[in-house]
């Protein structure tokens, strides 16, 4: 039997907006129906004054410490682990070393942002030669639906149209 795991990227209450507001209860709605994945675990952007975006972008939102970086309430009780981050990828080595010495067989991804976070993450995880697959209708763009398919369209270029699904084709 495969060992699975769900990396939740960055799904923040500072994310949250009109594309994205549907999202949580998605990715918990999911994580009920799929009690095999083995390990769901997240990423969590945290900014300070010493980050690209803060420093580079003039961007100040989802600051750590601060409400804005918390994950919303439908996804805390199956977050197993949470894995703070200050860029766009959230495959740190921190995460690399718990990815490894769990010895998943395959990751799945999902979150926001699709067109910045989970994008840097899942290409980080693949040329890491992990089995991953993004679940493309448990991520968003806070910029909109736009920048959410143009995202996934690039992933299906470079990483293989079969790793970027949706969540009816993961059976238990």
């Amino acid at each position: 039997m495969n060992k699975r795991c769900l990396i939740i990227v960055d799904m923040q209450i500072g994310f949250i907006n009109k594309y994205t507001v549907s999202l949580p209860e998605k990715i918990a709605q999911f994580i009920k129906n799929h009690p095999s994945i083995d390990s769901v675990i997240a990423t969590r952007y945290c900014n300070t004054t010493e980050t690209a975006c803060y420093k580079l972008g003039n961007w100040k939102e989802c600051m750590k410490g601060t409400s804005d970086a918390d994950l919303p309430p439908q996804i805390i009780p199956y977050v197993q682990r949470v894995f703070d981050k200050s860029t766009f990828s959230g495959f740190t080595t921190e995460l690399k070393e718990f990815l490894n010495q769990n010895a998943f067989d395959k990751i799945y991804f999902c979150g926001v942002n699709t067109d910045c976070c989970v994008l840097a993450t899942i290409f980080s995880c693949y040329d890491s030669v992990q089995d991953c697959t993004v679940i493309g209708d448990l991520c968003a763009s806070t910029l909109g639906d736009q920048k959410h398919y143009n995202a996934l369209e690039l992933m299906r270029d470079n990483i293989t149209s079969k790793r970027v699904i949706n969540s009816w084709e993961i059976v238990d």
